[in-house]
């Protein structure tokens, strides 16, 4: 199992996929590490994480990123079902952002914030899917939000604070990423313009899609993690 505390590090608290920090690059100034806050969203149990991770700081500019490759232990999209959950807080809206993505080709997915506070999910073979919440991201406010995906079936879920919303899509679309990547879309300085200006906090990855209780437990109650049932693993 896998889970991200960011405190100074992208290192696996229990398992073994760490991640790499993006670096600051001197000679040509176009890439810079993360930062680590003790920002985290109000109420939020601390006893695992205390910190988030920032990026963007030098927005427009300079490139900053988490970036976890690719691998066996990234294998948890084609064929599978999986949920992606973590908090995060824009301080700016800026359109298509990469918040946390699976990137490679038509049978990616990618989660990106647009500048009206609605999301897009990008790939699964049918290109982007926008969704409109009730209550929509705001910048300067932490917010949670859980992608989940069942390949063999063709189901999406989406949900910003609790508020739950399904897609379907050709079964069997997904595919493993050739990277999986936090803050960007592109683990170098080329992608100045999917730059996510911001925070990510206790971001954690399930093997399964998780439910809809599951789900609101997670958005009412930040710092926790679902129990681990016997089918259940969290794996990111």
């Amino acid at each position: 199992t896998h889970r991200y505390d960011f405190d100074n590090d992208a290192d696996d608290t229990v398992g073994t996929l760490n991640g790499t920090l993006s670096a600051d690059n001197a000679l040509t100034n176009t890439i810079e590490a993360p930062l680590f806050q003790s920002d985290v969203p109000s109420g939020a149990d601390t006893s695992f994480a205390s910190n988030s991770i920032e990026f963007g700081m030098t927005i427009g500019t300079k490139t900053s990123f988490v970036s976890f490759g690719s691998g066996v232990e990234t294998d948890i999209y084609d064929g599978k079902a999986g949920s992606v959950a973590y908090w995060f807080k824009a301080d700016q809206l800026l359109n298509a952002r990469d918040i946390v993505s699976n990137v490679g080709g038509a049978g990616q997915l990618r989660t990106l914030m647009r500048n009206d506070g609605t999301l897009s999910l990008s790939g699964a073979g049918q290109g982007n899917v926008e969704f409109t919440f009730t209550n929509s991201v705001t910048a300067g406010t932490w917010h949670h939000l859980v992608v989940a995906w069942d390949d063999p079936s063709g189901l999406l879920t989406i949900a910003l604070d609790g508020q739950i919303q399904t897609d379907s899509f050709t079964a069997g679309a997904l595919t493993d990423p050739t990277r999986l990547i936090v803050g960007n879309f592109s683990a170098n300085a080329s992608n100045v313009a999917t730059q996510f200006d911001g925070h990510i906090y206790d971001l954690q990855i399930y093997d399964g899609v998780l439910t809809n209780a599951e789900i609101s437990t997670l958005a009412g109650n930040a710092g926790t993690v679902i129990p681990e049932p016997g089918t259940y693993a969290l794996i990111g």
